[in-house]
C-alpha cells in the first residue's frame, strides 16, 4: 500500500512538472511575462488561454488536483524562468523589452500615426502610405505593428488603384468623363443651327426678290429646319465628341464677326468706290459664317477641345476685337482704323485665345462670367461717360469708355472666377457598367470601424 502510494505521489510529481514546464514552454514562446507596478508578475492573453486549454487535457478527479498544483507552480517557475538570459531564439530582438521601451520612448509617434491616419481618412493615400511606411519601422509594440501593417497595405492599394473618397451624393451628382457632347452644347447648336438657316433663306430672298409672302417666308423656315436636321443626322451617325458643338458655334460666331469687321471697314475705307449692294453682303456674310462653323468642327473634332475652351476662343475674339477697335478709333478719330485694328485684334484674339484656353482649361462657365463681365463693364463705364458729359459727349469720348469698360470688366471677371473648377478634354469611350463601378468607403456609425462598398450605374 506504501508502494503504490509512493509511486502515486511520484508519478503525480511528474505530471506537475511536466504540465508546469509546458505552460512556461508556451508562455515563453508566444510572450514575455511582465510585472506590473506593483510588483506582481503579469501573464498576457494568450498565456492562461494556455493554462485553460491545458485543463481540458484529462478531467479525473486525481489529474484536476494535479493540474491545480500546476496552476500555482507555473507562475513560480517563470519567474524563476525570466530571471535568466533569453535567447534569441525565444524572444526576437523587435519584441524585447528593452526595444519596446525604446520606441515608446519616442516622443512624435503617436502625432505621426495621428497625422498618417488623417491623410488616409481625408482620402490623400499617396501621403499615407509614405508616412505608414516609416510608422512601421518604428512601432512601439507588436500590436500597434499590426494596425499600421494593415492600414498600409489598404492605403497602398487604394493609392495604386487610383481611388478616391466621395459621398453619395458627390457620386450622384458627378458626371462620366465620355468622349461625348453633353446636351446643353448640343442645345445651343440647334439654336445657332436654326439661326444660321434662317438667315440662308434671307440671303435667297434677298437674290430671288420673290412677289409673294409665301415666297419670303418659306425659304427661311425650310432652310432652318434643313440645318437643324443635318446636325440631328450628324449626331445620330458619327455622334459629336466633346466640345465640338460648343467649337462649332464659336466657329461661326467667328466667321460672322469677321465678315462684320472687315465689310464695314471696306465701307469706310473706300467710301467713294462702287458700294457693295446687299446681295454681295450678305452672301459674303452667311458665307464667312458658314465657313467658320464648318472650321470650328473639323478643328474641335481632330484636334481635340472643351465646351470652356471653345468658348473661351470665341470670346477672346470678341473681346479683342471690341477693346481695342473702340480704343484705336477713340485715339486715331477714324472708323477705318478702328474697324481696321477689329478684325487684325479679332484674328489674333482667336488664337491668343486658342493657346491661353488650352493652359488654363476653363469651363464654359467661367467663359459665360467673362462674357458677363466685359457687357456689364462696357455698359457701365460707357453709360455713366454719357451721363456726366451730356450734349458734350463726343464719338470718340464715347468709344474710349466703352473700350476702358469692356477692357475692364473682362479682367476684373477673370480675376475673381480664377478659382473655378477647370474642365479638360474626354478620351474615354462609354464605359460598361462594370468599368462604372467605384469604391466606396465610408465610417460606421459609431465610428469604430470602416465600411467599403461600390457604386455605379447598371
Amino acid at each position: 500500500m506504501k508502494t503504490s502510494m509512493r509511486e502515486s505521489t511520484h508519478n503525480g510529481s511528474a505530471f506537475v512538472n511536466q504540465v508546469s514546464g509546458r505552460v512556461v514552454e508556451l508562455l515563453k514562446s508566444e510572450h514575455i511575462p511582465t510585472r506590473d507596478q506593483a510588483g506582481r508578475l503579469c501573464f498576457p492573453p494568450l498565456g492562461r488561454m494556455a493554462l485553460v486549454l491545458l485543463s481540458m487535457l484529462d478531467m479525473r478527479p486525481t489529474r484536476i488536483f494535479i493540474f491545480a498544483v500546476a496552476l500555482v507552480a507555473a507562475p513560480l517557475a517563470a519567474t524563476a524562468e525570466t530571471s535568466k538570459p533569453i535567447s534569441a531564439h525565444h524572444a526576437p530582438k523587435q519584441l524585447t523589452k528593452a526595444d519596446v521601451a525604446a520606441a515608446a520612448s519616442a516622443p512624435g509617434w503617436d502625432a505621426a500615426y495621428a497625422e498618417a491616419r488623417a491623410d488616409m481618412l481625408a482620402g490623400r493615400f499617396p501621403e499615407a502610405v509614405q508616412k505608414f511606411e516609416a510608422l512601421l519601422l518604428t512601432a512601439p509594440d507588436p500590436a500597434n505593428r499590426l494596425v499600421v501593417a494593415e492600414l498600409l497595405a489598404a492605403c497602398r492599394t487604394w493609392a495604386q488603384g487610383g481611388f478616391v473618397l466621395a459621398t453619395p451624393t458627390q457620386l450622384a451628382l458627378s458626371k462620366p468623363m465620355v468622349n461625348r457632347r453633353t446636351l446643353d452644347e448640343l442645345a445651343i447648336l440647334y439654336t445657332n443651327a436654326v439661326l444660321n438657316g434662317a438667315f440662308a433663306g434671307v440671303v435667297i430672298d434677298i437674290h430671288n426678290n420673290p412677289s409673294s409672302a409665301a415666297g419670303y417666308i418659306l425659304p427661311p423656315l425650310g432652310l432652318a429646319a434643313a440645318e437643324a436636321g443635318i446636325v440631328a443626322l450628324v449626331d445620330y451617325t458619327i455622334g459629336f465628341r466633346y466640345g465640338v458643338p460648343q467649337s462649332t458655334v464659336s466657329g461661326m460666331y467667328i466667321g460672322y464677326e469677321e465678315a462684320l469687321a472687315w465689310l464695314l471697314w471696306h465701307e469706310a475705307h473706300y467710301p467713294n468706290s462702287t458700294k457693295w449692294g446687299g446681295k454681295t453682303v450678305t452672301t459674303l456674310t452667311w458665307g464667312l459664317g458658314t465657313a467658320g462653323a464648318l472650321a470650328g468642327g473639323v478643328v474641335g473634332t481632330f484636334l481635340g477641345t472643351t465646351p470652356g475652351r471653345a468658348a473661351f476662343m470665341g470670346s477672346a475674339a470678341l473681346w479683342s476685337g471690341a477693346v481695342v477697335g473702340t480704343l484705336a478709333g477713340a485715339i486715331d478719330k477714324a472708323a477705318d482704323t478702328g474697324l481696321l485694328a477689329a478684325g487684325i485684334a479679332l484674328n489674333l484674339g482667336a488664337i491668343g485665345g486658342a493657346l491661353l484656353g488650352a493652359q488654363v482649361s476653363p469651363s464654359i462657365a467661367r467663359v459665360r462670367f467673362i462674357d458677363l463681365g466685359g457687357l456689364s463693364g462696357g455698359l457701365l463705364v460707357g453709360g455713366l461717360y454719357w451721363a456726366m458729359a451730356g450734349k458734350d459727349a463726343r464719338p470718340p469720348g464715347v468709344t474710349a469708355a466703352l473700350g476702358i469698360g469692356m477692357a475692364t470688366g473682362v479682367a476684373t471677371a477673370w480675376y475673381f472666377t480664377r478659382k473655378m473648377e477647370e474642365d479638360f478634354p474626354r478620351t474615354g469611350s462609354t464605359p460598361s457598367a462594370l468599368a462604372s463601378m467605384v469604391p466606396t468607403i465610408a465610417p460606421t456609425s459609431n465610428g469604430a470601424g470602416m465600411v467599403l462598398g461600390v457604386a455605379g450605374a447598371l
